[in-house]
């Protein structure tokens, strides 16, 4: 059960990996996520038992760093500067869903208060 040490981080409470388990998940080499976390790409943090570790998202993350680095050819400075606008992208077209959905509320709000005024004016006509 050694295979994959595990440890939970105090603060906040998720799951970190080891840095040397985190290489094989992610098919990187140890010195890469430690150039990743030079470069602020990921963030390592101290678990209990005193080694380096990341949490799943990083994992996740390291992933799209290789990919953009070994099968794009971007270095890591260009490749903070995608994942920033991916980033951005992200909260951006959170927004848009938002805004849609606060547009569908106010449509169906409309169509109601539509349906009202029709319902009077009938009422009115067959007076």
């Amino acid at each position: 059960m050694n295979k994959y040490p595990i440890s939970l981080y105090l603060d906040p409470p998720e799951v970190h990996f080891e840095c040397r388990v985190v290489a094989r998940l992610a098919r990187v080499s140890q010195t890469f996520i430690f150039k990743c976390e030079k470069e602020n790409l990921v963030t390592t943090r101290i678990m209990l038992h005193g080694e380096k570790g990341l949490c799943f998202a990083d994992v996740c993350k390291l992933k799209m760093i290789r990919h953009l680095y070994e099968d794009m050819g971007l270095d890591l400075a260009a490749i903070d500067f995608v994942l920033r606008y991916q980033r951005q992208i992200k909260i951006l077209n959170h927004k848009l869903d938002q805004m849609k959905d606060h547009i569908r509320q106010k449509e169906k709000a409309h169509q109601a208060e539509i349906q009202t005024l029709r319902r009077q004016l009938d009422n009115l006509v067959e007076r």
